[in-house]
């Protein structure tokens, strides 16, 4: 572990020195030179995707996009806030505005809604909800916002009950943790892992089930679609993908074109066309 750490850090330094040895296209005041690429960091799948896509569709015109695709544990937000990125493709709302309350004066916003991955109930171990036995270990995201998501999938499942109303358009869900549960009849235990790991621990002998992100569950070989035991609904998910960018940024012809790509009929056909199930398209 303390390797793995190490490597990690060592390689958000590199990144970090690298971007900055580099030059951005942001400059001092927050805004960015219009004639340079769109610096964009996202998740290899399906995120990076569907920015090459829109590329290749002729979507972006004549604006350029580099993307970084997202590698180790580094803050992504903490990235594009300090302007070494100019925007970033990976979260949901609710995941930003978590990020945005434990940073004060950062202002990260929202300026293209495009697509939900549905959470899904993973399982090499039980092949149906109706098997999970007794005692049962559970992975769930390390994360607030994620976690949250989980446990209430879980309820969906019938496995848990939680004390919590997700309706309630004052809820928190940066505040939800297995200590909202009230009704566990399984007596299941969870164990918090972070949710690029979330995949691998389905070959953990210790853990029965594990809750993954859909583009993590894509990244390992999975069809969410297919293989989820249970799949969180795309009506009135909270959680649907957007692109952010910092609020300086939000009107530069570079990142509204993007913006555009991401939200347009064609993109969200592509998704359909390509993910069959295992991301939803939020557009057309």
């Amino acid at each position: 572990m303390r390797l793995r750490n190490l490597l990690t850090a060592t390689l958000a330094a590199t990144l970090l020195t690298s971007m900055a040895a580099c030059g951005g296209s942001s400059s001092g005041d927050g805004s960015a030179d219009p004639s340079q690429p769109l610096k964009v960091m996202a998740d290899v799948i399906p995120h990076a995707e569907l920015i090459r896509e829109a590329e290749t569709l002729g979507l972006l015109g004549d604006v350029k996009v580099d993307v970084t695709e997202i590698s180790g544990d580094v803050d992504v937000n903490q990235l594009t806030e300090a302007g070494d990125m100019d925007a970033n493709f990976f979260q949901h709302v609710p995941y930003l505005n978590d990020w945005n309350a434990n940073h004060p004066g950062s202002d990260l916003v929202p300026v293209a809604t495009v697509h939900v991955e549905p959470l899904g109930l993973y399982s090499k171990k039980v092949t149906s909800l109706t098997d999970v036995p007794e005692n049962a270990v559970i992975a769930i995201p390390a994360d607030a916002t994620n976690q949250a998501r989980g446990l209430f999938l879980l309820e969906d499942a019938g496995l848990i009950k939680l004390n919590v109303d997700r309706n309630d358009p004052n809820l928190d869900y940066s505040q939800i943790t297995d200590a909202n549960v009230t009704e566990n009849p399984k007596n299941i235990s969870f164990v918090k892992i972070d949710r690029p790991q979330l995949a691998a621990s389905l070959d953990d002998p210790a853990v029965t089930l594990s809750i993954v992100n859909g583009n993590y569950a894509l990244e390992a070989g999975l069809v969410p679609a297919n293989d989820a035991l249970i799949l969180e609904s795309a009506e009135g998910n909270p959680y649907a993908n957007v692109l952010v960018t910092k609020e300086t940024m939000k009107d530069d012809p570079r990142v509204q074109k993007l913006a555009e790509a991401l939200e347009s009929p064609e993109l969200a056909k592509f998704i359909v066309d390509n993910y069959q199930g295992s991301v939803l398209p939020v557009n057309g």
